[in-house]
C-alpha cells in the first residue's frame, strides 16, 4: 500500500539510505527533474550523481547541492524550502531524517509544484497594490486625493523640519461652482473640474509638486522647498491659466467665466506646529482671498491671517 501510494503522488517522492543511495522514487518526482523514467532504474545509485546528471534543470546546481548535502549533515527537518527551476517552476521541499527507534536508517525528500499558487499570491499581491494605488487618487480628475495628500504632507512636513526647509501649501477653489452647477448642471461641473484640474498639472509639471483634489471644487498643491515668492509665483500661473481658457460661467459675478481663488501658506516646520497646520491656515487666506473679491490670491500672515491679497 505504501509503495502503491508513493508510485501515484502527485508529489516527487524520493527516499535515500544513510549512504545517499536512492532507495524509493517516484515518476512525479522524475518529471519535476526532467529525469527519463521508468523511475526503479535509479534505485540503488547514489542521489548525488543523479542530481548532477540532471543539473541543467537548476539555475545554480553547486548551490542546491551543497544546499543537499548541509541538510543531510545536520539531519534537521526543514518544510516549504523553496526552489525554482530554470523552467520557471517553483518547488516546495520537505526533508525528514528518517529513524527507527534511534537508528538512522535514511531520509525522505518530497518535493510539491507551488507555481501556481506563487503566481495567485503575486497577482493578488499586484491587485492589492493596485487597489491601494486607486484609493490614493481622484476617480474624476485623476488627481491625487485628500488621503494621499494628508500622507505626502506628513513626508514632506518630516523632511523640510530636518534639513530646515520651507514647505508650502496652495488652496484654491473655483468661484461660484454651486452656480455653475445649478446653470450647466453637474456633468458640465464635472467636465469643469477636470478641466481646472489639467490645467494645476499642466503648470507645475516640471516642478516637484503634489497636486491634489481636496474636495469638492477645492485642490490642494503642496510645493516642497518652496519659499512665498515662489508659491505666490505658481498660484499667480494657474488663476491667470484658469482665466484666460475662458470656462463660460454666466452665472458668475466677475468675468462671466471661471476663475479661482487661491490660498497660500509658507512655513518651515517645527516641532511644536502639527501638519494640518499648513492646511488650515491656507484654507484661512483662501476664505479671505473670496471675502475680498475672488479671483485673487491671498497670503496668510502670521500677524494677521491672510492680509496680503494679489
Amino acid at each position: 500500500m505504501f509503495s502503491v501510494m508513493v508510485q501515484n503522488a502527485k508529489t516527487g517522492t524520493m527516499i535515500e539510505t544513510p549512504e545517499r543511495e536512492v532507495a524509493v522514487i517516484n515518476q512525479t518526482f522524475c518529471d519535476m527533474f526532467d529525469i527519463p523514467g521508468p523511475p526503479n532504474q535509479y534505485v540503488g545509485l547514489k542521489s548525488n550523481q543523479l542530481f548532477l546528471s540532471h543539473a541543467p534543470m537548476l539555475k545554480d546546481p553547486a548551490r542546491f547541492l551543497k544546499t543537499v548535502e548541509s541538510t543531510v549533515y545536520s539531519k534537521e527537518s526543514i518544510v516549504d524550502e523553496e526552489i525554482t527551476f530554470i523552467n520557471g517552476k517553483i518547488y516546495a521541499r520537505d526533508y525528514i531524517p528518517i529513524y527507527e527507534g534511534h537508528v538512522y536508517i535514511g531520509h525522505y525528500w518530497e518535493y510539491r509544484d507551488i507555481t501556481e499558487k506563487k503566481k495567485a499570491g503575486c497577482d493578488l499581491r499586484k491587485a492589492n497594490k493596485k487597489l491601494e494605488m486607486l484609493s490614493m487618487k481622484d476617480g474624476l480628475t485623476g488627481l491625487n486625493n485628500r488621503r494621499s495628500l494628508d500622507k505626502q504632507l506628513e513626508i514632506e512636513w518630516e523632511y523640510a523640519q530636518k534639513e530646515k526647509e520651507p514647505l508650502s501649501f496652495l488652496l484654491f477653489d473655483i468661484d461660484y461652482f454651486k452656480a455653475y452647477n445649478d446653470t450647466y448642471g453637474h456633468i458640465q461641473g464635472d467636465e469643469c473640474l477636470k478641466e481646472v484640474a489639467n490645467i494645476a498639472k499642466s503648470v507645475v509639471f516640471d516642478e516637484p509638486a503634489f497636486v491634489a483634489r481636496y474636495g469638492g471644487e477645492e485642490f490642494g498643491i503642496l510645493l516642497p522647498r518652496a519659499n512665498q515668492y515662489e508659491a505666490i509665483k505658481m498660484a499667480e500661473a494657474i488663476r491667470q491659466q484658469v482665466e484666460q481658457r475662458g470656462i463660460i460661467h454666466q452665472a458668475s459675478d466677475l468675468f462671466k467665466c471661471v476663475t479661482i481663488s487661491v490660498g497660500i501658506m509658507t512655513v518651515v516646520p517645527s516641532e511644536n506646529i502639527p501638519p494640518i497646520s499648513i492646511v488650515h491656515q491656507a484654507d484661512q487666506a483662501l476664505y479671505e482671498a473670496k471675502r475680498t473679491g475672488r479671483n485673487r490670491i491671498s497670503v496668510y500672515s502670521h500677524h494677521k491671517e491672510a492680509d496680503s491679497n494679489v
